[in-house]
């Protein structure tokens, strides 16, 4: 039977009778737990709070995965790190990550940027910025010296890394993380201060804006994010931070226990 988002239980009576008319009866009662983690209607990975600083840095990576377009067309999910949606100072979500959708049976995979809310309330897209799946992607969301914001994308299996810098502007550079380059959008008028949570996430995205209904959900197997880090001083992934998705009664996205410095989060739906 699929999880359930409260714990229930069962009681079976099941009778059997002989060739030769005698009859025995067997009560059994089936327990289901819980979810042993936070159920969200889009979110499903870890959400790590601070107890008091700021948080100005994290970062992981993880594998873009193959969705499965046949099963769930017209499907999309987002994989990615941030800072700040379960506790900004701001009320503001800054992250960064792999688009991944399913258009006529092909997957398109999509690098992107995100300040949410803002003013456009939709991520912005790096162009020129190939992504396929089996991709190693690392992210990385942090506050420069200056007071600026910067997210990074790196695609290790091309080389190119997406870069966004707030009161700057954000495009892409074949230089790594600490490279120049080319300006394929502006972010002028765009600041941000910080925020109490770290996000990884897989997330079942809204269409259109923050008032859209979601995306269909796609069925993309399993992402394991590793070598994650944050900028807290003493800390490590715990169970009660898991966050796993539910939608009309059923879990459709599960996160694992924490494992080292990573763990992994698997379609369910």
């Amino acid at each position: 039977m699929p999880a359930s988002e409260v714990a229930a239980s069962w009681l079976f009576t099941v009778t059997a009778t002989s060739s030769t008319g005698s009859t025995t009866t067997s009560t059994q009662t089936v327990t289901e737990s819980a979810p042993p983690f936070t159920l969200s209607l889009n979110w499903s990975g870890f959400v790590v709070p601070s107890s008091g600083a700021l948080i100005t840095d994290a970062s992981g990576d993880w594998t873009v995965p193959t969705l499965n377009c046949p099963v769930t067309p017209g499907s999309g999910e987002f994989t990615w790190i941030g800072i700040g949606g379960n506790g900004s100072s701001t009320g503001a979500l800054l992250q960064t990550g792999i688009v991944d959708t399913c258009v006529d049976g092909i997957q398109h995979d999509n690098a992107v940027w995100e300040e949410w809310p803002d003013e456009q309330n939709a991520w912005d897209v790096f162009n020129d910025f190939p992504v396929s799946p089996g991709n190693t992607i690392a992210a990385y969301v942090y506050e420069l010296n200056n007071g600026q914001w910067e997210t990074v994308v790196e695609n290790l299996s091309t080389g190119l890394t997406g870069i966004m810098v707030t009161g700057e502007g954000w495009g892409v550079s074949s230089g790594g993380p600490t490279g120049s380059f080319i300006e394929q959008g502006s972010t002028a008028d765009l600041s941000y201060s910080g925020g109490y949570t770290a996000e990884w996430i897989v997330e079942d995205y809204t269409q259109v804006s923050v008032d859209g209904p979601l995306e269909p959900f796609a069925d993309y197997g399993t992402v394991t994010f590793t070598g994650i880090t944050t900028s807290l001083s003493s800390w490590g992934l715990t169970a009660n931070e898991a966050i796993g998705i539910e939608q009309n009664g059923k879990m459709i996205s599960t996160p694992s226990a924490p494992s080292g410095d990573g763990f992994s989060v698997s379609y369910t739906g």
